[in-house]
This record gives structure tokens, C-alpha cells and sequence, in this order.
């Protein structure tokens, strides 16, 4: 009897181990392959489907081109400063067949350019806003100054590791969200873009098959105890 009741424990156990939630990527790209063409980026996805090709566009909704220059990079052909801002728009579904998706962090690298497409060796002014929608509502709005004013001091490194803190932020299985990043800045011309994009967070169950609750458990726990005694008798 009690090797029965140990069996099914541990097959319960188990089975609510193998369904519960664990920190993993959601998304991620290195931009590898690029070479100036949106289409050819590639994505790690993870209970979430990138459904777009990515298209910067202009404030005015007019399209941008990539620096072709570089096979590794999201880099925009297009002066934040002289030209204007621009911006670019993630669209993803997440999948049915989890409950949700708690989302934990977002992290970049991003990067300032010539107007040659050639990597900056002066700092400038350069700002990177996420905002993240659900059809019309804004669930997350946050912008990190990645290089803040203008200057000529030597040893400037074009390129900073940012970070945005979506610990609030949840996507309930089968919808549409819109991730978009926007890039602008005050001071000396320059262009923007970035690379090695990871989004973090858990994916939560299965729509189709749901994790006990604790008291739940307690009653499958008292069920499967009861079965064993009536199999004994």
C-alpha cells in the first residue's frame, strides 16, 4: 500500500514540477545575417512569434533603410539629430498555449554611428524609449539615456549595454502585443541602432492542461490515498 501511495506522490510530483513556471528567454536576436536587410533577421523565440518584418520608420511613417555595412547589427540610416526621430515596431503573439507570460527584463546593446554607418569615436546624445501596447492600451513606457550630451574626450566607447525592467508587466497567452523602440537625441548629428536583443521572463502553465492550486493538490493528495486503502481491501 504505502509504495502505492509513494508512487503516485511522486508521480504528482512530478507532474507539477514538469508545469510550473521557470525564468527563461522569450525572445532574443543577435541580428546575424542582417547585412542591411530587415528580412533577414533571424529569432529565438520562446512561447512568444515575431509577426512582422522590422520596418524603422520616421515620425511621418515614412520607411528607413539599414546600414548595409554591418551582418550583426540593427543599425538606421537615419540622423537622430539633423534628421529627426525615428522608430521601430516588435509585433508579437503570444502563444495559446500558455496562460501567460511574466515578463522580468529587456537588454540591448546600443550603439551610436557616423553618418557613414562607420561606429562613432565622439560621444553624442543619444535616448532609447520601450513602450509596449495591447491593441490601444500602454502596458510599459520607459526610456534610458544611453549617452547623455555631447563630447570630444578620447577613449569614448560607441556602445553601451541598457536594460528596461518589465517585472510588471504580463502577457496573457494568445494575444497581440507591439514592442516599440524609439531612438532620439539633442546635440551634434549622429545615427542609432542596436544588437543582441533578450527579453526575459517566465511562461506560466498550459492553457490546456492547468497546475493544481495548493488546496487543489491537498484534495488530489487525499484521493490518491483513498484509491490505494480501497485497492488493499
Amino acid at each position: 500500500m504505502f509504495k502505492k501511495l509513494i508512487k503516485a506522490t511522486l508521480a504528482v510530483a512530478a507532474l507539477s514540477s514538469a508545469l510550473s513556471a521557470n525564468a527563461e528567454i522569450i525572445l532574443a536576436s543577435d541580428f546575424t545575417g542582417t547585412s542591411g536587410d530587415p528580412s533577414n533577421i533571424s529569432w529565438t523565440e520562446n512561447s512568444v512569434e515575431v509577426t512582422n518584418t522590422l520596418d524603422p520608420q520616421t515620425t511621418s511613417f515614412s520607411s528607413l533603410d539599414l546600414f548595409d555595412n554591418y551582418d550583426n547589427l540593427f543599425a538606421v540610416d537615419y540622423n537622430i539629430h539633423n534628421e529627426g526621430t525615428w522608430f521601430v515596431d516588435v509585433l508579437l503573439t503570444a502563444s495559446f498555449l500558455v496562460s501567460s507570460i511574466d515578463l522580468e527584463s529587456l537588454t540591448l546593446d546600443a550603439s551610436i554611428f557616423s553618418n557613414n554607418g562607420q561606429f562613432q569615436i565622439n560621444q553624442r546624445d543619444f535616448s532609447l524609449s520601450l513602450d509596449i501596447f495591447e491593441g490601444v492600451s500602454s502596458l510599459f513606457s520607459s526610456t534610458v539615456d544611453v549617452f547623455e550630451g555631447d563630447n570630444n574626450n578620447a577613449g569614448f566607447v560607441p556602445t553601451k549595454s541598457i536594460a528596461f525592467d518589465l517585472s510588471n508587466v504580463t502577457l496573457s497567452g494568445g494575444s497581440d502585443y507591439v514592442l516599440r523602440f524609439t531612438a532620439f537625441g539633442d546635440g551634434g548629428g549622429n545615427n542609432a541602432g542596436f544588437d543582441n536583443l533578450v527579453l526575459n521572463g517566465t511562461a506560466n502553465g498550459s492553457s490546456l492542461v492547468n497546475v493544481p492550486a495548493p488546496g487543489s493538490m491537498a484534495i488530489l493528495m487525499t484521493s490518491l490515498v483513498i484509491l490505494c486503502f480501497r485497492k488493499t481491501k
